[in-house]
């Protein structure tokens, strides 16, 4: 199973183990400390970057809960989005960061973050360890304020025994200080043009009332011994999990990831990611067809299978079909820009099993430049 569909798991069983009752954290963020002290706030968003063994690699690194940090960092030269989550260790005040590997040995980042968001220490994997040192640097970029709530409520009010549905979402926000017309641009993009609050904290409070809404309907029709029985129960504790993270921060691309993991009931939950591609510059945000020309489709899917080869080592030989609940990897409009190249993403049960997780295939543009109808490579 994928390794970061885990780490949310893990997060939401150990949220349900702290809060046995109903309670609530209200939607917080940092005051606007992004340029003085961008990690000394509760929940915070900072772009760094450093080398990793002497090269040059920018990080996207959130804290979007209590000890949760989540991102992405890139090797400059190649430009490919590599997903990361860790905590801090409390013993030693240090912060721990696990790369989205596929199998194999941890590759982490681990070292001191400190309070004006420098972040040294040591990364190791694939039997060897470097030295990185990484520094804040929006150059370029959109600040963003991090926001963040979680609340529970039982299912049954009043009644012994009663599951407990758990909730809790993050969200980001361009500060203050952002260029007007382009963070109102944002501003659409993230809430998808729809009425309603236009404030980060009521649209956080919107999606958990929301959860809970759902979460008490389920019950209707159904008897309440079932529900708090003693093998049943379990599978009426639901949880939800929502954040949102920078995956991709320079004019004039602007790319906004969407995960959620919810469990309502059954054998796991689910869960998955959606990215959001702004052309800043243009205010637009793009789908595929705005990125390819011609037949495309036939070029990416020859590229995406190649792709998933080198990612999940499946040799020349070997068919990508027994992997897969397709027959081709065809590309979708889930995607990810870079200055690099263009990741194809999809979500759980879409073209493989729900073991195999989330599937992100990296191209380069180098290989594609046929149908490339926008030059993005800058």
């Amino acid at each position: 199973m994928n390794k970061y569909l885990l780490f949310a798991a893990a997060l939401i069983g150990f949220t349900a183990c702290q809060q046995p009752g109903k309670q609530s954290q209200q939607a917080g963020a940092t005051t606007d400390s992004s340029q003085t002290a961008p990690a000394a706030s509760s929940y915070f968003y900072i772009q760094l970057k450093g080398t990793v063994a002497d090269q040059p690699v920018t990080m996207q690194l959130l804290k979007t809960g209590p000890n949760i940090y989540r991102g992405y960092y890139c090797y400059d030269k190649i430009g490919e989005p590599i997903t990361l989550w860790g905590s801090p260790d409390s013993s030693s005040q240090q912060l721990t960061l696990y790369e989205n590997t596929h199998g194999g040995e941890d590759i982490t980042f681990r070292g001191k973050l400190d309070d004006a968001g420098n972040f040294s220490g040591t990364w190791r994997g694939e039997g060897t360890s470097y030295h990185f040192d990484l520094k804040p640097d929006f150059t370029g970029a959109i600040r963003f304020n991090v926001y963040f709530a979680k609340d529970s409520t039982p299912l049954l009010p009043n009644t012994k025994g009663s599951p407990v549905g758990e909730a809790a979402y993050s969200m980001v926000w361009p500060v203050a200080a952002a260029n007007t017309s382009t963070a109102d641009f944002i501003k659409k993009a993230i809430t998808h043009n729809n009425p309603g609050p236009q404030d980060p904290q009521a649209l956080i409070k919107r999606d958990i009332d929301s959860f809970f809404m759902s979460y008490r309907a389920s019950t209707v029709g159904t008897d309440t011994a079932e529900i708090t029985g003693d093998t049943t129960a379990p599978t009426w504790s639901w949880s939800a999990e929502g954040d949102m993270k920078i995956v991709w921060n320079h004019y004039p691309l602007l790319v906004l990831e969407y995960f959620s993991y919810d469990f309502t009931g059954g054998a796991h939950g689910n869960g998955g990611s959606t990215y959001q591609v702004l052309d800043l510059e243009k205010q637009k945000v793009l789908t595929v067809d705005d990125v390819f020309k011609g037949d495309y489709k036939t070029v990416l899917s020859r590229q995406l299978e190649q792709s998933f080869r080198k990612t999940y080592k499946v040799q020349n030989g070997e068919s990508v079909k027994d992997m897969l609940l397709v027959d081709e990897i065809l590309p979708n409009n889930n995607f990810i820009l870079t200055n690099k190249g263009v990741v194809f993403s999809y979500t759980p049960y879409e073209i493989g099993p729900y073991a195999l997780g989330q599937v992100n295939l990296f191209i380069p543009y180098e290989q594609i430049k046929e149908v490339l109808k926008e030059n993005y490579d800058k």
